[in-house]
């Protein structure tokens, strides 16, 4: 029977993160995933003449050490994202708007994996690291000192321990047990790229709409914005004519960015928060998605992921130097690290969603005031960029 010092289950970002992490600490595991192996393609498609995709994330400073440390290029970040020097929040409903210092990158999600796969090619990570892709996990048994995980394969294999970062929807998650708190909101995120008359500046916008926020994500070209609009009116937008559609995001865009000149294809996908009751169980744990999911409007959702690689990895290197202590006492320490973390993120995000979409006039005349008064709060906001850039 095969045997692991470490398996993770999930290669999406949080998890290659994970795998890259442990191997670079001298561990020896398997990650697989239910998706197929990367072609060494970028999955990108011509939208408006430009190679790109509307599925991108916000990667702060932190994060971005942290990949660098990994071993993703320094150049990478400015040669396949776009920096993010500054923040505006402005209510569509109201005259409330807010502006503030902001750094990281937007980053489109396939790009920053190919960047992690080339890491993983990586002979001396080659060597350790071993990949299985079109496998899912079909049953869990632990004790003490192992971990029997059975792949839909037929195969059963042995870890010290295994990391959940399958997704929010983690069947990990599910054959450990671990419930979790789950709310659907009444909006679905609709995606595009989206080219505006002015140019963004480098920077991300968000106005809070009848229907829900509108962000505008900045892309490396100058009038170019991956467009994320948490709506409910999603579905009608999305069956829209595309100048039906544009005249609609222009209503909102036309004060900071000009009217919407062209729409790129379209997709949705709903929406909800998620968070388990607890991130440990014996010689398991859970990280990313598959431990807590966030409504995208503070674009903090994978931040929140690698920070907590971060830390599992630093509660694995603290056991490895007090080898009397047991590895369920160190990844019960992750969880008391990172729980407590992302379910403030959780509790914050799930507000702004809330007071932002007010149906009374007179809470939409308090919401516009208070963006008002934050505006002129210089150290406040300055805590709140240290926030962002995920200094918390």
């Amino acid at each position: 029977m095969p045997q692991y010092d470490f398996v993770v289950a999930g290669a999406g970002l949080v998890g290659l993160s994970t795998a890259l992490t442990l191997t670079r600490q001298g561990l020896k595991g398997l990650l697989f995933d239910q998706g197929f192996a990367p072609s060494g393609a970028s999955a990108t498609s011509q939208v408006l003449g430009l190679d790109r995709s509307p599925r991108v994330s916000a990667i702060n400073p932190v994060s971005v050490n942290f990949l660098i440390q990994l071993g993703v290029d320094p150049a990478f970040f400015d040669q396949a994202g776009c920096s993010v020097s500054g923040m505006t929040v402005w209510d569509g409903d109201g005259s409330g708007e807010l502006s503030m210092p902001s750094a990281g990158y937007i980053v489109e999600n396939h790009r920053l994996l190919d960047a992690l796969h080339g890491v993983m090619c990586q002979p001396l990570i080659a060597d350790a690291l071993t990949q299985q892709f079109e496998v899912g996990i079909v049953d869990v048994q632990q004790d003490d000192a192992m971990v029997a995980v059975t792949l839909t394969t037929g195969e059963t294999l042995e870890t010290r321990l295994l990391i959940g970062a399958d997704g929010s929807g983690s069947r990990t998650r599910d054959l450990l047990g671990i419930r979790s708190v789950a709310w659907r909101y009444d909006q679905t995120a609709l995606v595009c790229v989206s080219e505006t008359a002015l140019p963004h500046q480098s920077i991300a916008r968000q106005s809070f709409t009848p229907e829900g926020p509108l962000a505008f994500l900045p892309l490396p070209e100058p009038n170019h914005s991956v467009l994320v609009w948490s709506s409910t009116q999603a579905q009608a937008q999305l069956q829209s004519s595309d100048q039906e559609f544009a005249a609609m995001v222009s209503a909102h865009s036309v004060r900071a960015l000009g009217q919407v000149t062209a729409i790129g294809a379209r997709a949705v996908f709903p929406l909800q928060q998620q968070h388990a009751i607890r991130y440990a169980k014996g010689r398991s744990v859970l990280v990313g998605d598959a431990a807590h999911s966030i409504h995208p409007l503070a674009g903090q959702g994978l931040n929140l992921g690698f920070a907590d690689v971060v830390g599992l990895s630093q509660a694995i290197e603290n056991l490895r130097l007090d080898q009397r202590r047991p590895l369920s006492d160190a990844l019960r320490r992750y969880e008391a690290q990172r729980r407590p973390i992302n379910l403030r993120m959780t509790a914050a995000t799930d507000l702004l969603k809330r007071v932002f979409d007010p149906p009374s006039p007179l809470l939409r005349l308090a919401r516009s005031t208070g963006m008002r008064w934050l505006q002129d709060q210089t150290r406040l906001k300055q805590a709140l960029s240290l926030a962002a850039a995920g200094h918390l």
